[in-house]
């Protein structure tokens, strides 16, 4: 997996304080010029909202110069259809850090394919989960939560297959492997597999 730069999307329905989800943007926006910060919801008027309190918060951060470059290059308020289609935008970007700011974050929970770490409810920030509230820190970014996971044990083991076939299994598996490497032109691969079921 790729882990980093920073990202966080923060998916509302517009009862969340838009100056928690402003400062949930800085947090990770802070962290370098790269990070990504995005806010996805149904409700326009709270995405005006933030954004004021994007402009109402910024001049008081220590960090302003990296944030505001961070924001002005990888920053977004995106306006969805509707919570599902927010969904919908929070699958495709697969962000390292969700944010399920909205009354019932339960119900949107299962529509959630791709994300490394989900925080659920408006005061589930991420900020406590870098910390203490998270397995850990280590999250797939740029959209590898497609298909990567968070650190884990098994990054941590090494592991090995053992085949064991037996003469049945191989008279069985033995005609399907050699129909395949024939397909890839692999003739060697064929004859090997076809030698064990004659």
């Amino acid at each position: 997996m790729i882990a980093g730069p920073s990202e966080v999307l923060v998916l509302c329905d517009g009862t969340t304080d838009p100056d928690w989800v402003a400062m949930d943007l800085f947090a990770q926006a802070e962290h370098d010029e790269n990070a990504q910060a995005i806010v996805v919801s149904p409700d326009a008027a709270f995405l005006d909202a933030v954004e004021r309190a994007i402009t109402h918060l910024l001049p008081q951060m220590p960090r302003r110069v990296v944030i505001e470059a961070s924001l002005a290059a990888r920053g977004a308020l995106i306006e969805a259809s509707s919570l599902a289609d927010a969904c919908a935008v929070a699958n495709r970007v697969a962000p390292e850090h969700l944010e399920l700011a909205v009354a019932d974050p339960q119900a949107l929970l299962p529509a959630i394919r791709h994300a490394g770490a989900i925080f659920l409810g408006r005061w589930s920030c991420e900020a406590v989960g870098d910390y203490c509230a998270g397995p850990n820190h280590v999250l797939p970014t740029a959209g590898t939560a497609r298909f990567s996971s968070p650190l884990g044990v098994y990054d941590f083991q090494k592991r090995t297959s053992v085949i064991e076939i037996s003469r049945a299994g191989a008279a069985r598996l033995g005609g399907l492997a050699a129909t395949l490497a024939e397909g890839e032109g692999l003739t060697a691969h064929a004859r090997s597999a076809r030698m064990r079921c004659e």
